[in-house]
């Protein structure tokens, strides 16, 4: 087994070596239901670290293509769809993951008073000013933009205006640490949404096309709404799976 160096030069290490093998099972060399070498014999094969290696495979993971199976191997369960982003979620730490995997560019940035239609619908409070943007979320793998998001945050948080046009790191993150807050709660609605025009349009869509719409509501240890986020997603770009257990 051999890396080709030339491929994505510019990618993090483990990132090659992820898209190394999303080839490997797109052409077939790993068809589904087979197993990857073990992390110790692809460290030895391409002359990598095992961190390296295992944050590979975690990629894989998050993309949906492979499972870890205790005492039998890591599983290819499907082939690639580069366009598409693929959301594992099981816990807030997978939404947190998912945060740090893609990048949200966040634009016209203001005070609004909610609507009270919408302000109902989102869980807001009615006949309230609250700070607002809007943003186009993209794979940061691929380089696709597959959601435009809406978001609305707690006026309590005096200076943020600025503070969002220069953050660097997950919004969730920026209120954690500017403020001294913990996000203790999340609650998620799901709903096939026709993206309007000028959704459609921002995310490079033309005519009538379905998404996928997830809200979520962002709650402290107290109770108290921090940030609303009204996402809606390209259907042929995203997935959205959920694991539940016993």
């Amino acid at each position: 087994m051999k890396l080709n160096n030339s491929q994505d030069s510019a990618s993090p290490r483990y990132i090659q070596v992820a898209h190394h093998f999303m080839a490997a099972i797109a052409d077939g060399r790993f068809p589904v239901g087979s197993r990857l070498p073990t992390e110790l014999k692809i460290c030895e094969q391409l002359k990598l670290s095992r961190f390296t290696v295992r944050e590979a495979i975690r990629v894989l993971v998050d993309r949906g293509l492979v499972v870890r199976r205790a005492r039998v191997g890591t599983i290819v369960i499907t082939t690639p769809d580069e366009s598409r982003y693929t959301l594992d979620m099981s816990s807030l730490k997978d939404l947190m993951q998912y945060a740090q995997n893609t990048e949200l560019v966040l634009s016209n940035i203001r005070r609004e008073l909610i609507e009270r239609r919408r302000a109902i619908e989102l869980g807001l409070p009615v006949d309230e000013t609250w700070i607002c943007a809007t943003g186009i979320r993209t794979d940061t793998e691929t380089g696709l933009p597959f959601c435009v998001t809406h978001l609305y945050l707690n006026p309590r948080f005096g200076g943020i205006d600025a503070k969002l046009r220069k953050r660097r790191v997950a919004v969730y993150s920026m209120l954690e640490k500017e403020y001294k807050v913990r996000i203790e709660r999340v609650e998620q609605e799901l709903e096939g949404v026709v993206f309007n025009t000028e959704d459609a349009s921002a995310l490079g869509l033309v005519g009538c096309q379905a998404g996928l719409r997830i809200i979520r509501r962002y709650f402290d240890v107290s109770g108290q709404l921090l940030e609303v986020a009204d996402n809606i997603h390209r259907s042929d770009r995203f997935n959205y799976r959920m694991h539940l257990s016993r």
